[in-house]
């Protein structure tokens, strides 16, 4: 026996795919913090070697920081403009492919630009990072 959808049963199901879309774009602003006190931090093969506080600003920012690899002195290009940052594409020599310029921009701690034949990772820090109860819960 068949029995069809009642106007009810239509309205809760739309419901649940409203709040489901909505929760894609509502749960990542809600962990996060306002951008002050964030810092971009250049990583090259595991150590830190530049820190920038990151700018909320509407023109943009342009700094150039120098790293070396395999002997080779580099200079790499960073672009900060209203709380996000970019990386310009580094040196052929370096890195071949453009897939560290093709990640766009990041703004938020979770996310990271990396250019992997040097191990260059550009990731955003929080200087007072949230301090939680737990790290994880699994059942």
């Amino acid at each position: 026996m068949f029995k069809m959808m009642t106007k009810g049963d239509k309205i809760l199901i739309f419901a649940i795919l409203a709040l489901s879309v909505a929760s894609i774009f509502a749960i990542p602003r809600l962990l996060t913090t306002v951008e002050e006190g964030k810092m971009v931090v250049v990583n090259l093969d595991g150590t830190v070697i530049h820190r920038f506080p990151l700018e909320e600003s509407p023109e943009a920012e342009f700094l150039e920081f120098p790293f070396e690899v395999r002997g080779q002195s580099y200079t790499g290009k960073i672009e900060m403009k209203d709380g996000r940052v970019m990386l310009h594409r580094l040196s052929d020599d370096i890195s071949p492919l453009s897939i560290h310029t093709d990640m766009g921009w990041i703004s938020e701690s979770y996310q990271m630009i990396v250019s992997l034949p040097i191990r260059l990772i550009i990731t955003i820090e929080e200087e007072d990072p949230p301090e939680y109860d737990f790290d994880i819960i699994s059942y």
